[in-house]
């Protein structure tokens, strides 16, 4: 029997928080989103509080006391690593790991017996996320990549299921819990469709799943009809174990407040354009194509609004930082107009492809190599000393741009960091006078 697992990653945010300071356990943590401005993580106590999901950090006192609340700032560069680090031991232990998301990957069950030897190797693996990278996981395992979303979701909310470890394979215990979990809750049901669902007297997962197919596609889509299916166990999404090349790369930000700076705007869209370049490179991968967009607030009703944006197609593929930094600022100055505010800039690649099969130019001579080496050794610097150790000129210190981040971790002078490991001062570090 074909059988799909899926590694859940428990509240992923705090427990990453977690790994890097102990003290954390037991008590209400939430993470906020860019700029603090809502809740985008919660422990497990922090729920229990009533603390909602984008609940607005001013509104955490509406539901409980904030100063028993510990609020942190995200910190996504350390949480995409540790979401790189799980990824990389599951496929040193799994066969066809899909990525999902950062929390989240599908693989292939080895043995396909469901609940004897399956059962067995999953709840292994949820030991070894646990032991080796610090963060709790639960898995699902099911005939379907669906079955497994629905099965994962059960043994992270089951407390009485210490394995974390949830077999959804048998048709009368499917369709005890299919009964029992709500239509909106089904991977792919977003709100809308919960709506038109609900709205034709489909409420639970298990209506949803006996209804004819053909009427399902005639009624929604074919992705709804898919669904379906993979609620009664029909296998209808392959994994796929070979990463593709993302189409698009996009690093953009929501800014504390509005700017009409220029300088401070051109220099947010050229430190988006060095990060996109960075991540083009770490993927191996080049585009030839950059966009650049800028924001206004349309909810400010006191300040005129203005949105636009400009595409700067590059004479060749590449990932060169300096290459990709020019055309962003070269559409800057086509889209930026003086007198407006704006409280959004992004910088967007398209048109990417793989590395190895760069289209050369007739008249190529070479520089993309010299580019190439180049931002090797550019990459190899920040890796060792800090990622703004070289940067381009038009950057400045720190901009108005920058998010606010008034709850960040890891400025605690009580903890000492130890090649990953936080041990506790035992007192106040002394000064020693060493004669050599």
């Amino acid at each position: 029997m074909k059988l799909y697992g899926l590694v859940d990653c428990n509240n992923f945010f705090v427990s990453c928080e977690r790994v890097f300071d102990p003290r954390l356990e037991g008590k209400p943590v939430v993470v906020l989103s860019g700029n603090d401005g809502c809740v985008i993580a919660r422990s497990n106590e922090a729920k229990r509080l009533g603390i909602p999901m984008g609940c607005p950090t001013f509104k955490i006192k509406e539901y409980t006391d904030p100063s028993v609340v510990v609020k942190l700032s995200a910190r996504h560069v350390i949480y995409r690593d540790i979401s790189e680090r799980i990824m990389t031991l599951m496929r040193s232990e799994a066969e066809a790991v899909q990525v999902y998301s950062v929390d989240e990957a599908f693989f292939r069950m080895p043995y396909g017996d469901g609940d004897k030897r399956d059962r067995a190797f999953a709840e292994e693996l949820v030991v070894k996320i646990q032991q080796g990278i610090g963060v709790p996981v639960s898995i699902g395992i099911a005939p379907t990549k669906t079955l497994a979303k629905i099965a994962a979701e059960r043994a992270k909310k089951n407390p009485s299921n210490t394995t974390r470890v949830e077999v959804l394979i048998d048709s009368d215990q499917c369709r005890q819990v299919l009964e029992t979990t709500p239509v909106g809750d089904v991977w792919g049901v977003g709100r809308r469709l919960n709506e038109a669902l609900t709205s034709r007297g489909v409420t639970t997962a298990w209506q949803l799943s006996q209804l004819p197919p053909s009427l399902v596609r005639s009624l929604f889509n074919v992705n709804v009809e898919r669904t379906a299916r993979e609620l009664r166990g029909e296998d209808c999404v392959e994994i796929r174990s070979v990463n593709e090349t993302r189409k698009s790369i996009m690093h953009s930000r929501t800014f504390a407040h509005v700017i009409n700076s220029r300088s401070e705007l051109n220099d947010a869209v050229v430190s988006f354009a060095e990060a996109c370049a960075f991540q083009l490179r770490k993927e191996y991968s080049v585009a030839s194509e950059v966009v650049v967009f800028l924001r206004g607030d349309r909810f400010r009703d006191d300040l005129p609004y203005y949105s636009n944006s400009a595409v700067a197609p590059l004479p060749d593929s590449t990932s060169s930082t300096m290459t990709i930094v020019n055309a962003a600022v070269a559409a800057f100055n086509a889209v930026f107009r003086q007198g407006y505010f704006y409280r959004r800039a992004g910088v967007l690649l398209q048109k990417i492809s793989s590395e190895n099969n760069r289209q050369l130019s007739l008249f190529d001579t070479g520089e993309n190599d010299k580019q190439k080496q180049l931002m090797k050794a550019v990459d190899r610097i920040n890796t060792s000393f800090g990622k703004k150790a070289i940067k381009l000129a038009p950057q400045v210190a720190k901009g108005e741009w920058e998010p606010k981040q008034d709850y960040l971790a890891g400025q605690d002078s009580d903890l000492r960091i130890y090649s990953g490991m936080i041990q506790p001062l035992a007192g106040p570090i002394k000064k020693i006078d060493i004669d050599l």
